[in-house]
């Protein structure tokens, strides 16, 4: 449904929601790839799907994983250089760029998991049953799995959540900072047809709306760092700890429960999204309430009840009053909305 409703919902085509769609993107890969097969693993003690779809299950895994947190970083950096630097964002961010960015992510992420078809394999075991018993594990004698997990851990656990603690902070100093601009006597503008148009409302309406969003990035970050803790600290303390016992019950059990607890993750975002984000609630409400509508061309047109095409996500309507005072940018042009205040004090043409 994410992917969906930014795809198709003129609401939500923004680059933020792009970004989230490809986060979408790398939850769906877990559900369809991992998740089953890690419940089939342990439901039925032996995997049976084959040694190419063991690469391909470890691959993944490590793939969505890896795209997960740099996509993390990508839509933060972007938010702190629209929000805290929008002059520098609306010259360098561009949407063609953006689109870059994106691919590069995906690209480097498959590098990352790739080598997982190189030491991943199903290794059969005859027990004393006379059964054979088949596990998919990656190869200890084929890498090093002690750097491996410290690697994912560093650069892939702790530096990215450090990070985005950081731009977040002063994502948040800057909106504060904002909301005290604001505060101060309202600014009116007179447009090109005469009309008096209050500054302060709108800009108002657009902190609003970044703040709502920053909420919800900031929701869907700890949700990350959360879900993916326990799956960090079990291995920290397997590789470190001194009285952890790889052969018992509550071993196995652990395992489990920090693997299906980190594909809980992608479960909940599209929950966060919906509850969080009012535009996708609209934009999901549009889309289940569209129906066909001929033009009059002949051609079949999306009509979407209650569709309200000149809204973006920060909530300004492209046909905003034209002055000199303030312009906002759409979301649809380019990834930074910026606000040019020249003063605080009542502007009219005849002045």
């Amino acid at each position: 449904m994410v992917i969906f409703v930014v795809t198709f919902s003129r609401r939500l085509r923004s680059i933020t929601n792009f970004f989230l769609a490809n986060l979408a993107v790398a939850d769906f890969c877990v559900g369809i790839f991992c998740v089953y097969q890690t419940l089939t693993n342990y439901l039925m003690n032996s995997w049976q799907l084959g040694d190419f779809l063991c690469k391909v299950y470890m691959f993944v895994h490590a793939l969505s994983y890896t795209a997960s947190i740099l996509i993390l970083v990508v839509v933060c950096t972007e938010r702190y250089l629209a929000i805290v630097h929008p002059i520098k964002c609306r010259s360098m961010l561009t949407r063609s760029r953006l689109r870059m960015v994106i691919g590069v992510v995906w690209i480097v992420a498959a590098v990352y998991a790739s080598p997982r078809f190189l030491y991943v394999e199903t290794i059969s075991n005859r027990l004393n049953t006379g059964d054979v018993d088949i596990i998919c594990v990656a190869n200890i004698k084929k890498h090093n799995k002690n750097v491996l997990d410290a690697v994912n851990l560093v650069f892939l656990y702790l530096l990215p959540l450090f990070l985005m603690c950081c731009l977040y902070t002063r994502i948040a100093v800057g909106l504060w900072r904002s909301g005290a601009t604001l505060g101060g006597p309202g600014l009116v503008a007179r447009s090109r047809n005469g009309r008096v148009h209050h500054v302060h409302t709108s800009s108002k309406n657009v902190l609003r709306a970044r703040r709502g969003v920053i909420r919800m990035l900031i929701a869907v970050v700890m949700m990350f760092a959360v879900c993916n803790l326990p799956q960090q600290a079990r291995i920290l303390w397997r590789h470190w700890g001194p009285n952890y016992d790889r052969t018992s019950d509550f071993s196995t059990l652990l395992t489990v429960s920090t693997f299906l607890i980190s594909y809980m993750n992608s479960c909940l975002n599209p929950l966060l999204y919906a509850f969080l984000s009012r535009n996708f609630r609209k934009g999901m409400r549009e889309l289940l309430h569209c129906k066909g509508a001929r033009t009059r061309g002949g051609s079949l047109a999306m009509a979407c009840a209650g569709g309200d095409q000149t809204r973006h996500e920060n909530g300004v309507s492209t046909h905003l009053p034209h002055s000199s005072v303030v312009r906002l940018s759409s979301v649809q042009d380019s990834p930074c909305t910026t606000q040019t205040i020249t003063r605080h004090s009542t502007y009219s043409r005849n002045t």
